[in-house]
């Protein structure tokens, strides 16, 4: 506050300083002599009448300074100004005046003593000061002769300011009585004669001064104010009133009336006594026709108003409204006291009040125009239409807001309009968007291309790349280019539609990317001639590349149909149609001609005893909620065969879940059927199998272990039988224990005594397929033949060979075949052996048991022969077979 209040009295002592309109002014002896006085009276080299003003010191009178003012700190004009007399004996010790230029520089004053010049409101606006280069100090009477001269100085300015005072009131009367010819000054004595007429009373009135100097001044009053004493009248109100106002008709010297406005005011001596009076008329005719013209005009104005179909206000220059046309009232079902203040805000739409009062009020404390888009409620409906008001200020002739005025009009199917433009706008460029859509617009009359930036983008271009139709056709496919060219000049031929539709592929050079653009745009012709075509251009790749991927699947679809033997079907509900493929014909016989595409047909040649079924398991699907339905039946065949069946399909439903559509397949499965029969028997067959090896292995295992002395012995023989078996069973799985060459019996039962010299065993014979157990029994022999010669005979050395041999013998009664071994080269045999081993044994009882066969074994001194021999039917357990 204190700082604020400081500002405040610099304001006032600046504005009391330019009162006296002394700064900036020429020297003055008057003011000349006081400093030189000054600089007598106090001894000193230096003496100035100063003024402090804003930031500087005016040097009104100066003796020994040399300049004419100083800039001054504000420390140092505190200084100056604080006291009513400052006494500085030595400024260079004095911190308020460290600032002072006349002190840090030339003329490096030390000594100061100013006497405060003081207005007479208390304001300090500067001094009568002394100065000197060397410090020093006044004397009491030294002081106070300056304090005179400084009260001598206030004198001065204050006669000055009168004097001034004076001579512009004069200088100002004399050009209002002489240079403003708008107005007739009248200046007369007690008795209303004319003492002094001017030059715009001359124009105004017609009379020249001479004619008018000592006659009575209503002579310019017209007859009937005369006659009424109105001269007089004014005179004496005048001197009631200190001024008497008129505004009448009046006569001007050629009988003109004119229409005047006046004032007549006393003019009075130094006394206060009345010794004349002033009159000033000024002449308003044109004036008053102008706003007898106005007036007339306004009336029009109101009238149009007041039948204006939109709403018109005024309002007052604070903002309130004074005046509404009818039409609001109407609309509003407001009255004129419901609308005063903010009272019309009240039909504002809720929502929007705050925000169009606030708008408003804006527009009046800023003072300018007004504009905002409001939703009046309508009294007859309560429905809010939307309004556009406008107001502006009206202005007076100094620029001051006098009045508001305003309009509101009716836009609320111009703003429908816009919104359901701007909804349509916003719904293609949504569409545009969503389709990957581009717009293109050629100017055919400039020659000007324009696209976007999706079209760009489709082109390979950047946002900003300049285009024209050489681009356009530079970036096109060269296989497509022709037929892109074409399409542009048929769509701009005024001979046909103007439709512009073209599919083609665009190319990137930088890149070689390749893109499939569908264009599509609509040429404009004025006065047949061709001036522009506008379209749209999308990105179509993708549907391009699925349009081959579905040919290529419809293709596949098509040659799976024709190379598959499934009959595959599309069963349409709503019509009951049903669609077969070929494999109907290719699998079941049918032609098709003879084929019902109903769902009737289908059902009529399932068989019998099945068909019951399926119809209940597949409805089941269909009127339920699933979506496969899968089954097995038995199905008519064109020659009256039944074909076994598995039928899968699988349900289309519609959104609603409702089923539309259903397909399937059908897979013949009577060859599966078939193999799942006979993998039945082989089955049984297998058990039985088993049953018969594991009682051969019981025996093999109760031979080996009877009579037997050492355990290591009997486990590797049992081993070696068991592996010889093992080897027979795996040539019997490979023909699915049916048959089995004897060959390949032949060479599981001797591989492991063939491995180190397979010529030291000599295998041949016919191609003869042995039965399972002929076969079992035979390895069962070879084996233990073998392992008989490894230990004692033929193989037991290292010259000693096996011949096995066999044939079939065509006797009369039936085929026998006839297998012998037979040892050469091994150890040579003295005598049979004392007593029968178990593989002999094994091979008589086998081979005997399971072929009906002979064994004979010949100890001979050149090797052990074994003949085996048995019909040729027990062997195969078949009959009519020959040999090969």
């Amino acid at each position: 506050m204190g700082r604020l209040s400081q500002t405040t009295n610099e304001f006032a002592r600046l504005r009391a300083l330019a009162g006296y309109d002394i700064l900036d002014t020429p020297r003055e002896p008057a003011f000349d002599d006081v400093a030189e006085l000054a600089a007598e009276i106090c001894g000193t080299p230096v003496a100035a009448v100063s003024f402090v003003g804003d930031g500087r010191q005016f040097f009104k009178a100066e003796v020994g300074l040399g300049v004419g003012e100083t800039p001054l700190e504000t420390s140092c004009r505190q200084a100056i100004l604080q006291s009513d007399f400052l006494h500085v004996p030595d400024a260079t010790r004095d911190p308020r005046f460290a600032c002072s230029p006349l002190v840090t520089g030339e003329p490096d004053l030390r000594f100061y003593a100013g006497a405060l010049l003081r207005t007479a409101d208390g304001y300090p606006v500067g001094t009568v000061c002394v100065l000197d280069t060397r410090p020093r100090v006044l004397t009491e009477r030294q002081q106070g002769g300056l304090r005179r001269l400084a009260r001598q100085t206030m004198a001065l300015l204050e006669a000055r300011r009168s004097a001034r005072a004076q001579q512009i009131q004069k200088e100002l009367q004399e050009r209002i009585l002489e240079s403003d010819t708008d107005y007739a000054v009248i200046a007369m004595d007690r008795s209303g004669r004319v003492t002094r007429w001017s030059a715009g009373a001359e124009r105004v009135l017609g009379w020249r001064e001479e004619e008018m100097l000592g006659d009575p001044a209503h002579v310019f009053f017209t007859p009937e104010d005369r006659e009424a004493g109105r001269p007089e009248a004014e005179m004496a109100l005048a001197l009631e009133q200190g001024f008497a106002l008129d505004e009448r008709w009046h006569l001007r010297k050629d009988g003109e009336r004119f229409w005047a406005n006046g004032e007549l005011m006393p003019l009075k001596a130094v006394d206060g006594s009345a010794h004349g009076f002033l009159k000033i008329l000024r002449d308003r005719t044109r004036q008053r026709a102008e706003a007898a013209e106005r007036g007339a005009s306004e009336l029009r104005f109101r009238s149009l108003v007041e039948v204006s179909p939109q709403v018109v206000w005024f309002g007052d220059a604070a903002g309130n409204i004074t005046y509404c046309n009818p039409t609001w009232y109407a609309y509003t079902g407001l009255t004129p006291g419901e609308t005063d203040g903010d009272g019309w805000a009240d039909v504002i739409h809720p929502d929007h009040r705050e925000r169009v009062l606030g708008v408003w009020k804006h527009a009046v404390a800023t003072q300018g125009p007004y504009e905002v888009e409001i939703p009046f409620r309508r009294a007859s409906d309560g429905a809010y239409r939307w309004f556009l008001a406008r107001g502006k200020p009206v202005r007076g002739e100094a620029g001051n807001v006098e009045s508001w005025i305003g309009i509101a009009i009716d836009i609320h199917d111009r703003r429908q309009a816009e919104d359901d433009l701007r909804q349509a706008r916003e719904q293609l460029r949504l569409a545009v968007e969503a389709t990957g859509t581009g717009v293109f617009d050629y100017d055919l009359v400039s020659d000007e291309l324009k696209w976007d930036a999706r079209i760009l983008s489709l082109y390979g271009l950047p946002p900003d790349a300049p285009v024209d139709l050489a681009v356009h056709l530079a970036r096109v496919h060269p296989d497509d280019r022709a037929r892109a060219n074409e399409a542009v000049r048929a769509a701009v031929d005024p001979a046909g539609g103007g439709v512009y539709d073209v599919t083609y592929r665009t190319v990137a050079p930088e890149d070689g990317t390749e893109r499939w653009v569908s264009a599509k745009g609509q040429t404009l012709f004025e006065d047949g001639r061709p001036v522009r075509l506008i379209g749209f251009a999308r990105d179509v790749t993708e549907s391009r590349r699925a349009e081959q991927a579905l040919r290529e699947t419809e293709e596949r679809y098509r040659l799976v149909s024709r190379a598959t033997n499934d009959a595959i079907w599309d069963w349409t509900f709503a019509t009951n149609h049903v669609l077969w493929n070929e494999a109907l014909q290719t699998a079941h016989g049918y032609a098709p001609d003879a084929v019902e595409p109903t769902g009737d047909w289908w059902i009529g040649h399932i068989h019998p005893d099945d068909r019951a079924r399926i119809d209940t398991s597949i409805h089941a699907v269909i009127d339920g909620a699933g979506t496969v339905w899968t089954d097995e039946y038995r199905f008519l065949r064109a020659d009256g065969s039944y074909a076994d069946i598995l039928d899968r399909g699988y349900v289309i439903r519609d959104e609603h879940g409702r089923t539309t559509r259903m397909i399937g397949a059908m897979l013949d499965i009577t060859q599966r059927k078939r193999a799942e029969e006979h993998q039945r028997l082989l089955t049984g067959e297998l058990q039985h199998r088993v049953k018969n090896t594991l009682a051969l292995v019981q025996a093999i295992a109760s031979q080996t272990l009877r009579g037997a002395s050492d355990v290591a012995e009997m486990r590797e023989a049992f081993a070696a039988r068991l592996i010889s078996l093992g080897r027979a069973h795996d040539i019997l799985t490979h023909a699915s224990w049916t048959e089995a060459p004897i060959g390949e019996v032949a060479e599981g039962a001797l591989c492991v005594h063939r491995q180190a010299d397979a010529s030291r065993i000599r295998i041949s014979g016919p191609n003869v397929l042995l039965s399972a157990k002929a076969a079992l029994s035979l390895a069962l022999a070879l084996h233990e033949l073998a392992t008989n010669a490894a230990k004692y005979g033929a193989l037991s050395n290292e010259g000693g060979v096996v011949d096995l041999r066999w044939h079939v013998v065509h006797a009369a009664e039936a085929l026998r075949f006839c297998l012998t071994w037979s040892e050469q080269g091994g150890p040579p045999i003295l005598s049979p052996p004392a007593r029968r081993g178990f593989g002999s044994r094994l091979i008589e009882r086998s081979f005997a048991a399971e072929a009906g066969g002979e064994v004979r074994l010949t100890y001979a001194p050149t090797g052990l022969v074994c003949r085996l021999e048995a019909p040729l039917a027990s062997m195969q357990e078949r009959r009519g077979e020959a040999a090969a």
